[in-house]
């Protein structure tokens, strides 16, 4: 019987190819998997791990695009404004990854045409706001589009490209374009670097990724503290909020290693390791913490009240397991851990092979 335990091991001990590797078999840009390693993914990625993103994607062969003018959950609770709706448009978002996924493992042509669908109806028709908490998941659209773009037009490229030229722009302009002046040192900051990250990566402008380079390394020292406290934990009280941080910086880091460039390893980003050191005892389940219970954000204490879950008692330590699946990408200690996290499928066949 193959345990949970030895396909994530199997997975966190394949190599990553770079950019490098990749660049003489083509000149497509990728944000995150290049064409090369997008193809072998079927042949990389265990079974019973494949099993589980296709079954995922099967639920959502028939899903409508739910394109939108303004996508916007940040700020309102269950019920309020068009937060049911703006979920359902993320949902396409993480569904252009999923789908996309579903097709590299499985070759069947409907998860590539659901893939082809999402991000072409949202390239041409969205307008970002570059509200980075309501964006967010716009990179795993992105992350979709690396592997399914050597099976669009040039037409389809070149829209794309656009979007992600505008994408790039928006989220690394010298000015903040949504957002208080906290959101340049917390979360907030870290999702417009992943975003601008991806975006810049996949537009193939060399200016824009030296651009989203510089955003990440100004960033890690400001958003994390002396000891690898991160702001956002000193704001928010809540490790809910330091994981929100650490994994849009830590992906960002994964985009540029699979590029040949080692942001994770810089002096300037020496406290994204401390912070991966300070929340390791909290995700071993050695500390608890109260989540929210000294929160400076009025939000918060908004949630607390209306009773959201996550936002009352003990943090659960499950929400560090892309953390630490990422963090095994530049430090193997960190693989026993994540292993007992339990990533998802999704995770484990993106982020792993």
């Amino acid at each position: 019987m193959i345990t949970r335990r030895a396909v994530l091991t199997g997975l966190l001990a394949l190599p990553f190819a770079g950019v490098r590797a990749a660049s003489a078999a083509t000149t497509l840009p990728f944000a995150l998997t290049s064409p090369s390693h997008a193809a072998g993914l079927k042949t990389r990625v265990p079974a019973r791990v494949a099993a589980q993103v296709i079954r995922a994607a099967q639920k959502a062969v028939g899903r409508p695009v739910h394109l939108m003018a303004e996508v916007r959950t940040g700020g309102l609770l269950d019920g309020e404004g068009g937060r049911a709706q703006s979920q359902q448009a993320q949902e396409d978002w993480r569904q252009a990854r999923l789908q996309a996924l579903a097709w590299r493992l499985s070759g069947e042509a409907a998860f590539l045409d659901n893939a082809r669908k999402l991000a072409l109806a949202w390239s041409r028709g969205y307008q970002p706001s570059f509200s980075p908490v309501d964006e967010t998941e716009l990179a795993s659209l992105l992350m979709g589009v690396d592997l399914i773009q050597e099976r669009l037009g040039t037409s389809e490229r070149k829209q794309l490209q656009a979007f992600c030229r505008t994408l790039a722009s928006g989220y690394l302009s010298d000015r903040i374009k949504v957002g208080g002046p906290s959101t340049a040192r917390n979360n907030w900051h870290s999702h417009r670097i992943k975003i601008g990250t991806a975006a810049a990566y996949l537009s193939g402008d060399a200016a824009l990724v030296a651009r989203a380079k510089e955003r990440f390394m100004s960033h890690v020292p400001r958003n994390i503290g002396a000891g690898g406290v991160p702001f956002d934990f000193e704001q928010r009280d809540a490790l809910h909020y330091t994981t929100y941080s650490l994994e849009p910086l830590l992906t960002a880091a994964l985009m540029a290693q699979q590029h040949g460039d080692d942001w994770y390893g810089a002096p300037e980003a020496r406290r994204l390791k401390e912070a991966l050191a300070w929340l390791a005892p909290y995700a071993q389940g050695k500390q608890t913490h109260v989540e929210f219970a000294k929160s400076a954000v009025p939000f918060d204490r908004k949630r607390v009240a209306a009773g959201q879950k996550g936002f009352t008692g003990n943090w659960e330590r499950a929400g560090a397991a892309n953390v630490y699946l990422l963090a095994s990408r530049f430090d193997p200690a960190y693989a026993p851990l994540a292993q007992e996290l339990q990533p998802p499928a999704w995770a484990l066949a993106l982020f792993s092979a």
